[in-house]
Order: C-alpha cells, then structure tokens, then sequence
C-alpha cells in the first residue's frame, strides 16, 4: 500500500537562504559536568544531531539518511511500533524499507557558516514527540537552519523513540532502549510512567544544553557516533548564548517537555506542594493538619547553574501540537498551575512588544474541545482561573442544549502512538478550583486517585466552547494558531515523506506549506525578542500579527479566552 501511495519517499529542499550541514553527537555523560542525578543508568551518553547554516560551496561525499544506522533495526522497531503483529512484523518491515532511500538534504560535517551578527548564530533547542529521533523534525528545524539558526535536535532515550541505539567508547553498539508501551488512560500508573519518561528528558535537555554551552567556550568532547573534531572546533564563540536568547521548542510530548523544562527552570526557587505540604510553621494554614513538602520535583536547576542565567521571561519558546496530559501528574501539576514565564517579560511598553511564546495546533488537535482547551489554558495567565471558566461555561451550554453533543470522529493515524494521544481530552482538569484547593496526594497517599480510574478525584472535562477571534490587551501573552486540514503528523517530516497517505487518510492538504507555517511562528518568536534570523516569507513576516493570512485560511487565530 505503501508502495502505491509514495513509491519513493523523499524530503523537500529548505527554502531559506542558506545550506544546511549536520553532524550527529553522541557524548559519554562523564564527560559533561552536572549536578543531576543520573535517572536511568543504562543511559551513558547523550544523543543529538546538529543542523547549522553552512558556506553556499560545501559539499560532501556521504549522504545522510533519514532513517538512523542500523535501518534493518529501526525499520523492525518502527513496525513494532505502528502495532505490527510478530506475524505480519515482517510484511510491515520490507514496505518499510522503502524509506531507507530518503536522505535529509544536507552537507554532512559542513564548515558552520560565519555568523554576521557580533552575538553569534542563534540556537533553537527542539524536543521531538512519541515515535520521533533526532531525524524525524528534520523539515522544522533543516528550515530554521537555513534561515541561520544552529537547531540541537536531541534523541530522548527515555523509550518515547521506537527504539535509541547506545555505542561504547569503540563506537559499537553496547545496549538498545526500547519504546515504552503505556495505556492513554490517565490513572496514577500512567501519569507516573509519563513522569518518569519527562525526567529523563528533562535531565537530557540539560545535558545537552551543558554540551553546546561548552563547546560554544571551546571545550571539544569524545564523540562516539563519529569524528566531530572540527564541528565542534568551529562552534567556539559562534552561537549566541546569552541569557534569553536560546529558543525551546518542541512537538507533542516535545512540546511538553519543553514546557515542563522551561518552567521547571524559571521556577527554580520554588519547591512542588502537594496536600502534604508543609508550611513555614509546620502545620497546614487551612486546617492545622501535619503538611510536608514534596522536595522531589522531576528536574530542578541548582541556583547556580547556567541554565538559570539562560532561561528568562524573554527566552522564545515554540509549542507544536502540545500533548498535555503528562503534565498532569502529581508531581507535574504544581507548574501547571504557573503561568509561561513571558507573562513576567519586563518590556517598556506591552502594546510594543512582540510575542516570544507560541503555539500551533493542527487540525487533528484542534478539535478535540478539550484538548484544545486545555492548551488555552497552559498558556494562560491564570491556567487555574481558565479551567474555572471553561467549566462554567460547560455547565451553561449543557443547561441551555442539554441533548448537544460534540463530535468526536477523527481520521485513523499510521502512527497508532500518536493518534492514541487524543484521549488526554478526556481528562478532568488538574485544577478546578484554586491553586492551593486544587493540590492532591501523591500517588503514594490515600487520595480519592484510583489505579483506574481518573487521575483526578473530579469527573470533570474542560468546557466546549467555539472560539471567537479576540484582540489580546497586550502582546506579552503567547499566541495561539490553529492550521485547518492538517495532522498531527503533519509538523513532522511523515507529512512530506507520505502526503497522499496522510491527504486520503488524514485529510492532511499541502504538507510543505503546514510546515512552513509552523516555521515561520517559530522564526517570529525568535525575532520577538531581536534576534537576528532569515525568513521563509516574502517581505516583513507578519504571521503572528493577523488573525487570518491568505484566503484559504490555512492559518487561524485562537484566543485564549472567550469573548
């Protein structure tokens, strides 16, 4: 089937103005300094593959394949993943094979193009989602390079990747994580098995981040995937890394690692509470009962790190299709409760300031009413008070059109994991009163959390509500974007290797242009905050200052509270 809808896979060229190099990192985990605690120790390296602006004249002898090395594995551990049988493993693994011949189009190990800016070039972090690599956004962040931005694409080893590959010292291969298989219902089993991958991501974006700060100040490591000497030579004293300049994005489960990151290090000085809290006095205000502190939140920056210095009210941050459910843990929702740290931006004047916070949600997302409100809520002032309001307005329309029901049909997905993720709408909300009435015990107390039930003690869902466009009092909050006939595998590089298979399946239309949609938000957002990067479009891009862009409407302003 495969076959007939895309015989021959392939990635479309980057439209910015410059060529795009690549080399891929493997670094022994000794050798980064950190005072984080190991969470997996099978976990001896970190993984990421680079993509920087490179000299129009590079060339290279050797592609650079989409799918990873060793391709008979990852195709065996993508069947897996797509939920093939033992049986039918193999029929699924030779359709698969058709996209080994898929290259990213790239200089491998190019020179890093001289950055014009006395700042140096910018850097874009960029988490990938369930069932991605450090290869699978390569059409996102391959077009943010081109645009002049060095984009660090780790590979989560966490087992949200159908599988991730660890060498030794000799460069073979020593163990295999594989892909962590979890229920989409939100009992405390799950939201703790997401926890536990989100703390080691967490603990890889700040590794990784250590690793590209280091070589930025000339410190070169061993690299296990290959012989990187002079890429990493050529990073010395070219990337901008001043405080709030580096940019954090990602996709689904990257998207909210992202997010959990971002706030985990702005809010550094805080300590998660849950209903055992304590407080200055040792006793509960409300009630007088014994509270203790939960001092075991999943990431938590020591005050002295340079990540605290690096993550502002300014820092730009990128939300793609942000899968909200595994905040929503117990030792999640203390942040959830925080507002985007841009809400704090320190600017002389709001109606002056562009937005540096954004997020794009696809079709497939999109409408799903309370996945979708649920993210208007993540990027709220007040996520507890819009939870409030969404349920408000619930309990109106159900009294006003009691019989309404809200459509739920979806298209099927190729990628069972992802189009599995809808079921997050279901949730109840982590808060539905207040943040310090909202607290609840951890999994280990005699909370109202059953193993299988919901992982809140309310029955609650978010409101449906059909959104009006509304102008924001400012332009500090984040923006929220709606693409219509997109999917979610649409801000991934499945929508251009397979576009009829998602246009038939998905009703997914022109997937190169959902892409560079949800590039250029990303771009602006960088340049929300002055930083200096290329453009995809013609002329000053306006993209994250119209409600509406062309007159297919393939880009849609959602506010983020009703009018």
């Amino acid at each position: 089937m495969l076959s007939y809808l895309n015989p021959l896979p392939s990635l479309p060229n980057y439209r910015g103005p410059h060529k795009v190099g690549t080399s891929e990192f493997e670094i022994p985990i000794s050798e980064i300094q950190s005072a984080s605690t190991v969470p997996d120790e099978r976990i001896a390296t970190i993984k990421f593959r680079l993509y920087y602006p490179t000299v129009p004249e590079a060339t290279s002898k050797e592609s650079v394949y989409w799918l990873p090395s060793p391709q008979k594995q990852w195709n065996e551990a993508y069947a897996s993943f797509m939920g093939a049988s033992d049986r039918y493993s193999s029929i699924m693994t030779s359709m698969l094979n058709l996209w080994n011949y898929a290259k990213l189009p790239v200089v491998k190990d190019a020179p890093l193009l001289p950055s014009t800016s006395s700042l140096g070039h910018s850097v874009c972090f960029f988490s990938h989602g369930l069932g991605g690599n450090f290869n699978t956004y390569s059409s996102v962040v391959g077009s943010l390079a081109s645009c002049g931005v060095v984009c660090v694409a780790p590979e989560h080893r966490d087992g949200s990747a159908p599988t991730s590959f660890i060498k030794n010292s000799r460069g073979e291969v020593e163990r295999s994580i594989p892909y962590q298989k979890h229920s989409h219902t939100p009992n405390i089993q799950v939201l703790n098995a997401r926890n536990a991958q989100l703390r080691v991501r967490l603990w890889e974006l700040e590794l990784t981040y250590a690793a590209i700060k280091a070589m930025n100040e000339g410190k070169q490591f061993t690299n296990y995937a290959e012989n990187s000497s002079q890429t990493q030579a050529r990073l010395k004293c070219q990337l901008n890394m001043l405080p709030g300049q580096v940019t954090w994005a990602g996709h689904s489960f990257g998207a909210a690692t992202v997010t959990q990151f971002v706030k985990s290090v702005y809010y550094h000085e805080y300590l998660p509470r849950t209903s055992n809290a304590v407080t200055s006095k040792g006793k509960s205000e409300s009630d007088g009962s014994e509270e203790r502190w939960d001092d075991s939140p999943l990431y938590k920056a020591s005050a002295d790190s340079d990540l605290v210095q690096q993550i502002t009210s300014e820092s730009p941050v990128a939300l793609l299709d942000c899968w909200t459910m595994p905040l929503r843990g117990d030792t999640t929702k203390w942040l959830w409760e925080r507002p985007m740290p841009c809400y704090e931006r320190k600017t002389p004047s709001s109606q002056s300031a562009k937005p540096n916070t954004v997020a794009v949600m696809s079709a497939e997302f999109y409408k799903w009413t309370d996945l979708l409100n649920r993210t208007r809520a993540l990027l709220s002032e007040s996520p507890v008070d819009a939870v409030e309001a969404f349920e408000r307005q619930k309990k109106r329309r159900e009294s006003e059109a009691p019989t309404a029901k809200h459509d739920k049909t979806r298209a099927s997905n190729p990628i069972p994991e992802l189009s599995k993720q809808h079921q997050d709408a279901t949730i109840a909300p982590a808060s539905t009163t207040s943040a310090e009435s909202s607290r609840e015990t951890s999994p280990s107390g005699s909370g109202a959390q059953s193993e299988t039930g919901s992982a809140q003690s309310s029955s609650t869902s978010l409101v449906p509500s059909e959104p009006e466009i509304v102008k924001p009092e400012s332009n500090l909050e984040p923006r929220l974007y709606h693409v219509p006939q997109s999917a979610h595998l649409s801000q991934s590089d499945f929508g251009v290797l397979f576009p009829n298979l998602t246009k038939y399946v998905m009703k997914a239309v022109e997937p190169e242009k959902t892409l560079e949609l949800n590039v250029r938000a990303i771009l602006a957002v960088m340049r929300g905050v002055g930083l200096p990067v290329g453009s995809l479009a013609e002329g000053e891009d306006q993209i994250l200052e119209t409600d509406k862009m062309d007159k297919k409407e393939r880009w849609i302003r959602v506010p983020l509270v009703d009018a």
